[in-house]
C-alpha cells in the first residue's frame, strides 16, 4: 500500500465519521401550548334581587406562552338542585392578555326577573373554553357560598317614566345654567306633542324627525294648534327644534351599564348621548329657546325619548 492509498483511507474514514456525526444530530423544537386562560378568582354578593343590578369582580390569568386574543367571560348563576334553572348576569369583553399576566375585571348585570327564589351558585366561564356544564369548563364557583335570589318588586313603570322625564328636565336646565343661559320653562302642550310622537316611534321602531305622513316637528306642532312662529330680538323665529333618542337598559353598547330600576341613571344616559352629539347639544343650549316639553314611551325593550324646544 503506497502512501497515497493510506491518505485516501484516512480521508474516507474522516468523512464517514463526519457524516455519521451529522446524521445523529436531531434538532429539538420547543412546542408552544398557546394561550391558556384560567379564571382564578370570582366574587359577588350573598344576595341577589330579581330585576335589580348584581355586581362583583373576576380575575383571569394567562398560563400559556402566547398572548390571548379578544374573548368574552360570562358570569351566571345556577340553581344548585336544578342545573336547568340558570341565568346570565353579565358578559364581559376581555382584551388580549399577555403570557403570565393576570387581569382583574369588574362586572355588573341585571338579575333575570323570571328566576325563582332560592339558593344559587355563582360561576364564570370563558368563551371558547367550553359550555355551562361545569365539569367541562374552566368555570369557577364563588367559593362555597351560595347566592340567595330574592324576588323584589321593581319600581312602577309610570313612576319610573315620570322620574326619567323629570331627570331630563333638570339636566337640560343644569347644562344651560352652566353655560350662562336662562333655564327653559316646561310646556304642557309640547309635552303632549312629544309624548304622542315617542309612542309612534316606539311602535314603528323608527327614529326619524319625519313621521309616516311626512310631517316634521313643526308640522306636528301646527296640527296640534301650537304656534311655530315667534318674535325674537331682531326678527322672527320659525319652527320647532327636536331631539330624539332611544335606549335600552342593562349593558348598553357604547354607554355601559344602565340600571333598569333607576330613573336618574336612564335620564343621564339619554342626556349624555344628546350632549355628545353636536346637533342635539346645540338644541339643548339654544339661547333663543325658552320653553320645552319631553315625551317618553317604553315598549318593553327600549325607551323612546322626544324633546321639543321652542
Amino acid at each position: 500500500m503506497n502512501s497515497d492509498d493510506h491518505v485516501m483511507r484516512r480521508f474516507s474514514f474522516f468523512v464517514f465519521c463526519l457524516f455519521c456525526i451529522a446524521c445523529t444530530q436531531i434538532p429539538v423544537t420547543a412546542v408552544s401550548i398557546g394561550p391558556d386562560l384560567i379564571i382564578t378568582d370570582l366574587t359577588g354578593k350573598n344576595s341577589a334581587y330579581t330585576g335589580y343590578p348584581y355586581e362583583g369582580t373576576i380575575s383571569i390569568e394567562n398560563r400559556g406562552d402566547q398572548t390571548s386574543g379578544i374573548t368574552t367571560v360570562y358570569v351566571f348563576i345556577r340553581d344548585a338542585a336544578d342545573p336547568e334553572i340558570n341565568g346570565t348576569i353579565s358578559a364581559i369583553p376581555v382584551d388580549p392578555i399577555r403570557s403570565g399576566q393576570v387581569v382583574n375585571l369588574s362586572y355588573i348585570g341585571t338579575v333575570p326577573d323570571d328566576l325563582p327564589q332560592g339558593e344559587y351558585s355563582l360561576y364564570g366561564y370563558i368563551q371558547h373554553r367550553g359550555s355551562r356544564v361545569i365539569e367541562n369548563t374552566k368555570a369557577l364557583a364563588r367559593l362555597s357560598t351560595p347566592v340567595t335570589v330574592i324576588e323584589k318588586p321593581v319600581p312602577d313603570q309610570k313612576v319610573l317614566e315620570s322620574g326619567i322625564i323629570a331627570g331630563i328636565q333638570d339636566l337640560t336646565n343644569e347644562y344651560r345654567i352652566r353655560q350662562g343661559l336662562h333655564p327653559l320653562s316646561w310646556d304642557d302642550d309640547l309635552a303632549i306633542i312629544t309624548d304622542r310622537y315617542a309612542e309612534e316611534l316606539s311602535r314603528t321602531g323608527r327614529l326619524s324627525h319625519t313621521d309616516r305622513s311626512g310631517d316634521g316637528p313643526s308640522d306636528r306642532a301646527d296640527a296640534f294648534g301650537y304656534p311655530t312662529t315667534k318674535e325674537i330680538v331682531g326678527g322672527v323665529r320659525i319652527g320647532i327644534s327636536e331631539n330624539l333618542a332611544y335606549i335600552g337598559t342593562g349593558m348598553v353598547s357604547g354607554v355601559g351599564y344602565v340600571d333598569p330600576t333607576n330613573s336618574s341613571a336612564i335620564a343621564t344616559a339619554l342626556m349624555d348621548g344628546w350632549m355628545n352629539s353636536p346637533g342635539h347639544k346645540k338644541n339643548i343650549l339654544d339661547p333663543l329657546s325658552d320653553r320645552f316639553g319631553i315625551g317618553l314611551f317604553w315598549n318593553g325593550e327600549y325607551y323612546y325619548a322626544v324633546s321639543d324646544f321652542w
